[in-house]
């Protein structure tokens, strides 16, 4: 299997799971967070949709800086939403379809303004900032909605909500 089959099959695969648990919040708990450090569940529902976006966004260059090439998710609904995100994953098909296994040795740089978040081949942005980020959050949406006495859909299996 070659990089772009692993990589398109991996970001389907999560795709499933993260869409289940956005689509599970209401827009009542929209401003709850756990605690005045953490984030709200809506924040932390659109970091974890826009994480997809980065494909298009991001990966078409060779530097992406989150100051001037960020560009926010807006949105009515938490089904909203995932709809956006599935949108987005639909082009990152598309984008992953047209790239040789070659792009992702690519060297990418991330950053914010001057200061130089990483640097590092696109596979290994990929992973890092992209699907390990993602799961990273979604595993904290999935305490909120724990916390907020809301079903947890599994990710991998069956969660406890799920027997």
């Amino acid at each position: 299997m070659g990089i772009n089959a692993a990589i398109l099959a991996e970001t389907l695969k999560e795709l499933e799971g993260t869409k289940k648990m956005i689509e599970r919040i209401d827009m009542k708990h929209a401003d709850w967070s756990p605690h005045t450090k953490s984030m709200s569940i809506k924040n932390l529902a659109i970091h974890i949709a826009v994480l997809q976006s980065w494909f298009g966004n991001a990966f078409k260059k060779e530097v992406f800086d989150l100051k001037t090439d960020f560009v926010p998710v807006e949105f009515k609904s938490f089904k909203q939403l995932s709809e956006v995100m599935e949108n987005q994953i639909k082009e990152n098909i598309s984008f992953i379809n047209t790239v040789s296994d070659d792009f992702w040795e690519k060297e990418f740089t991330f950053k914010m303004g001057d200061r130089i978040i990483l640097q590092a081949p696109k596979k290994v942005m990929y992973r890092y900032m992209i699907m390990n980020h993602l799961i990273h959050h979604r595993g904290q949406l999935s305490l909120y909605l724990r916390i907020l006495d809301i079903s947890v859909p599994g990710m991998y299996g069956p969660s406890a909500d799920e027997k």
